[in-house]
């Protein structure tokens, strides 16, 4: 569907669930409630624990095909100018603008791979918590380590800079912190990862101006249905037990 076909749905579900008619709705209304039932769809269905079939991304071919337009290639990260504040032999790392959730991560290191001809030896990338972090730094065989053979790098979450005080000051991208044991370094991190959703824009008296909604086809429906819903929540109307339970659907 269009994102102009989501809205006229839209509005037509909602009279349905209203025996007295609902009033017609804004575009930019439709448009916002649109975008948060886009993104709650991502959420719910990107993790197993957020949805009642306990199925989340790639676990099975629709939740795989429902999210895969947001798939993005594999992108060689930056290094970030400001270094204030990483752990020992850690480097931040700037995310890309649209970043949601990484998928991939491939780390080179600066050592040569033993098994081959002039190749860089590919690190296992370790997410660890800072509580793991106090606990594996100095453990021999939890350390981040390369041998010519494998390799093992930390990789730890961490905020971008933002000024709340001072919009004058332009904040940072979000970032992530690669630690080695400091014997050996990282020649090239690069994510794949799933982008946070383009925005819909409804626009029914401009066509041309409309965004659609980007994720597969068959998701559509089932979008519409969360933002009835959250509609319904915002005047306050009920959901009828007639209607269909979203959490049964994909």
């Amino acid at each position: 569907m269009t994102a102009n076909q989501m809205a006229d749905d839209l509005e037509l579900r909602l009279d349905r669930a209203n025996a007295f008619g609902s009033p017609g709705y804004e575009d930019i209304e439709l448009s916002k409630v649109l975008n948060q039932a886009q993104l709650m769809y991502v959420k719910k269905f990107f993790s197993a624990m957020t949805n009642s079939k306990r199925q989340g991304f790639e676990e099975t071919e629709a939740r795989g095909q429902g999210l895969s337009a947001l798939i993005q290639s594999n992108t060689s990260l930056t290094v970030s100018a400001d270094q204030t504040g990483t752990f020992p032999n850690g480097t931040f790392y700037d995310l890309p603008s649209n970043f949601m959730f990484a998928i991939q991560e491939t780390v080179l290191t600066t050592e040569d791979d033993c098994t081959t001809n002039g190749a860089k030896l590919e690190a296992q990338v370790k997410i660890v918590t800072h509580d793991e972090y106090n606990r594996f730094k100095r453990n021999i065989y939890k350390k981040p380590y390369a041998n010519g053979f494998d390799a093992t790098v930390f990789r730890m979450y961490f905020s971008p800079q933002i000024s709340f005080y001072d919009p004058s000051v332009a904040s940072t991208p979000k970032r992530h912190e690669l630690i080695t044991d400091g014997n050996f370094g990282v020649s090239n991190y690069s994510l794949r990862y799933l982008m946070n959703p383009p925005t819909i824009v409804v626009d029914r008296e401009q066509v041309a101006n409309q965004r659609h909604c980007i994720l597969d086809e068959f998701t559509h429906d089932v979008i519409v249905d969360l933002a009835r819903d959250l509609m319904l929540e915002i005047v306050k109307e009920q959901k009828l037990d007639a209607e269909i339970d979203i959490d049964n659907f994909e």
